[in-house]
């Protein structure tokens, strides 16, 4: 059997997720029926929690400048509570430069508020609305247009409203927005069955689905779109090089891409670059071979290069690789070399342990690769030895192991912030007779310097003083700015942390001294964000 490959205890909770799915199959029609974290609002599905027009309860909307955050409505972000409403004290005519009687004044009936103080006219090409003079390209309560106000935690990217960061949640088939900084999350949006992977494309948000469907969704409110491709078994990840984009298939060992066909519209506030969705065609495949379980990729000039995990439930003697795949020309990918990484001793197996590199996650950081190494016994799918960071060098094609200490096991997804790197680490899982969670030990986030030196690391864990907390484990994460967005493999929650200088901060989390972490997938049980993606801010 040759399966997509798992970071421990993954592959245990999904194939339990599948087999609900597949019961669920045989229930009976009884009208509308929402899935986990949504309630029924008439005929159609809502999240209560968050959905600016349905807002702890059914029919509560929330007004202009408001959105809705843990059941209540609050003013957007960039916008002041005054006199009872949401206003941006730096183009609002009534609170210019801050709520009227509170530092802010009224500007006069032929005056207008620009940058929070009265003037003349607008200038510098600021657009005037309703006696405010505004940028329509960041403005969330004016994004693209007059009065176009970005609701549900979006935010004003180039003029259309978006989300800042989103999560994939496999086990609900929902997909969720972030807005960065305040964290506050969007509506919880049903698109697909059990999405594993996401990516953007123009004003498209692409869905990898463990049905072998890339699904498109609208940017702006994740309305499912009409298009749609088919992909091979168990696809992973999706990297969109406009107007390519590539797709691993774990389960078919290849690497598919395909062509964005067609020119898009010009876009409103309002509209879509492709109304019905974007026109792709397959247009070339890798393959990688057999057994040998393409994980991950990055892009680095003219290259792709991939993670070969390997096969441990049969064969893993084809993983522990890295693959360069030439894009030079961009429409046939070829395979130009394979480098081997450390094994045996290098790996530093713990006591009466054997253990493979089993790579996953990769990025490209100062012109090298970082690699991250699960390290895995391939008996037990434990961690056989430390979590290890490889370090390859495309020219010289030398690799080094980097140790990432005592708090990390299981490394699996790596990213640079800034000039340092970030590294999550899914822990070492124990389970019971009946595959019910007991611990995840040292899963964390580990943060290392331009030098490639551990400076800091979060443990990823419940703080004593929490009652009931489902054990969390480190997955994917992205980066914005110098903030993380951690997905949590088991509790179904992102983590929330800021680099300050050499040190990892956690700003939303498990631990006494920061806010809750964030509840994007909600479901009984075992929840898996299986990806989380920083969207870029131009469209």
């Amino acid at each position: 059997m040759n399966a997509a490959p798992l970071p421990p205890g993954r592959h245990v909770a999904v194939l339990v997720s599948l087999l609900s799915c597949l019961l669920l199959t045989g229930c009976p029609d009884e009208g509308v029926v929402c899935s986990e974290g949504l309630s029924r609002c008439g005929d159609t599905c809502v999240d209560l929690t968050s959905e600016s027009a349905n807002c702890g309860e059914c029919g509560n909307t929330c007004g202009t400048g408001q959105l809705c955050a843990q059941s209540a409505c609050r003013c957007q972000q960039g916008a002041t509570a005054c006199g009872g409403a949401c206003v941006d004290t730096q183009s609002s005519p009534e609170h210019c430069g801050g709520c009227a009687g509170e530092g802010g004044k009224v500007c006069q009936p032929f005056e207008v508020c620009m940058n929070g103080d009265c003037q003349g006219s607008c200038a510098g090409g600021m657009l005037q609305c309703s006696n405010g003079c505004i940028n329509p390209a960041v403005s969330n309560l004016h994004c693209g247009a007059c009065d176009n106000a970005c609701g549900d935690a979006r935010s004003c990217r180039g003029g259309v409203c978006t989300y800042d960061v989103v999560a994939t949640c496999f086990n609900t088939g929902q997909v969720v927005g972030i807005q960065s900084g305040s964290d506050f999350k969007g509506p919880n949006t049903l698109v697909a069955s059990s999405p594993q992977s996401a990516a953007r494309m123009m004003n498209v948000l692409l869905v990898l689905d463990s049905t072998r469907k890339l699904v498109q969704a609208r940017l702006r409110d994740y309305g499912v779109l009409p298009a749609r491709n088919d992909t091979g078994r168990a696809p992973n990840q999706v990297l969109v090089l406009d107007p390519y984009l590539y797709i691993l298939n774990s389960s078919d060992n290849t690497l598919q891409m395909l062509r964005r066909e067609g020119d898009p519209i010009p876009p409103g506030p309002r509209d879509s670059h492709y109304p019905d969705g974007i026109p792709l065609t397959d247009i070339a495949s890798v393959s990688f071979g057999a057994n040998t379980n393409p994980f991950g990729m990055t892009r680095l000039n003219n290259d792709l290069w991939v993670t070969l995990y390997g096969n441990l439930l049969g064969d893993p003697s084809a993983g522990g690789r890295v693959v360069r795949v030439s894009l030079n020309e961009f429409s046939t990918p070829v395979i130009t070399d394979t480098i081997v990484l450390p094994s045996g001793a290098a790996l530093k197996p713990f006591p009466d342990n054997t253990t493979l590199s089993t790579p996953t996650g990769i990025t490209a950081h100062h012109g090298k690769l970082y690699v991250a190494l699960n390290n895995l016994n391939p008996v037990t799918y434990s961690p056989g030895g430390p979590g290890l960071l490889a370090r390859i060098d495309p020219t010289s094609r030398a690799v080094d192991l980097i140790e990432l200490g005592d708090g990390c096991l299981n490394p699996s997804a790596v990213a640079p912030v800034g000039e340092q790197l970030l590294v999550s680490c899914g822990g070492k899982a124990t389970y019971d007779s009946e595959f019910k969670l007991l611990s995840v030990e040292r899963s964390a986030l580990v943060l290392l310097d331009a030098q490639d030196r551990v400076v800091s690391t979060a443990p990823i864990q419940c703080s004593p003083g929490i009652g009931s907390c489902p054990i969390p484990a480190a997955g994917r994460f992205a980066v914005v700015g110098n903030r993380s967005y951690l997905g949590d493999t088991n509790g179904g929650r992102i983590f929330v942390h800021e680099v300050v200088g050499s040190t990892l901060v956690e700003r939303r989390g498990l631990l006494d001294t920061s806010e809750p972490a964030i509840a994007a997938c909600p479901a009984s049980g075992f929840s898996l964000v299986s990806d989380v993606v920083a969207l870029d801010k131009q469209y």
